[in-house]
């Protein structure tokens, strides 16, 4: 069974997050379509040395938003500065990985005091993205189709390992935990909001955040 599942009350909706750990905080930023549950390991590694706060995105996991809420990268990044006033988080070492990444540098733009130090793993940045192989998925959002292809993934786990999930280092260790992490409602919003110019948009400001 994994750590309790608690929710941040703030501006952008009820975020869901996960914690373990005591000492200065750690923000871990997964990316879309994903959930909390990306940085189990790591969090087992460091949680002797950091409060490790693992988020849910908006439209991700167990996080709770109205339908109405914006959730494009800049929202996203409004969200995790939410997240440190509800808990009141001064400052946090940043952790993200893929489109969690080009959240996390937008965050550290926009927010550069809340940031002691930024670790970003295999990410987005500036115009590099969203990646080729991530296109069909883009299309298939943009005609509505994205939900079909989700279902089938619920319903055969075989099927999603081999398709969606080619990308993990152990494919086969997938589970529904993992590929029930979007909102259903939101899944063509989500890969609709994903546009580089949005990280393109904050070089300079990136480029003077003096996070180690």
């Amino acid at each position: 069974m994994g750590p309790e599942i608690k929710f941040a009350a703030t501006r952008s909706g009820n975020i869901a997050y996960v914690e373990r750990g005591s000492g200065p905080p750690a923000l871990f930023v997964h990316g879309v379509f994903l959930n909390h549950h990306l940085w189990r390991h790591v969090i087992d590694r460091v949680s002797d040395l950091r409060r490790c706060i693992a988020i849910d995105l908006l439209a991700h996991g167990a996080t709770q938003t109205s339908p109405e809420q914006d959730v494009d990268f800049t929202a996203q990044a409004e969200m995790l500065d939410a997240v440190c006033e509800s808990l009141k988080l001064d400052q946090v070492d940043l952790v993200a990985n893929d489109s969690g990444g080009g959240i996390a540098q937008i965050f550290a733009a926009r927010h550069p005091a809340r940031i002691r130090s930024l670790t970003l793993t295999n990410c987005d940045t500036h115009d590099n993205w969203p990646p080729k192989p991530f296109q069909p998925l883009m299309s298939l959002a943009a005609q509505g189709q994205l939900g079909n292809l989700g279902r089938r993934m619920l319903a055969d786990v075989e099927f999603a390992r081999a398709s969606f999930t080619r990308v993990y280092e152990h494919p086969e260790r997938s589970a529904r935990i993992s590929l029930r992490s979007i909102r259903r409602r939101r899944r063509r919003r989500t890969s609709s909001a994903f546009s580089p110019r949005r990280t393109a948009a904050i070089r300079s400001r990136s480029s003077r955040c003096s996070a180690a």
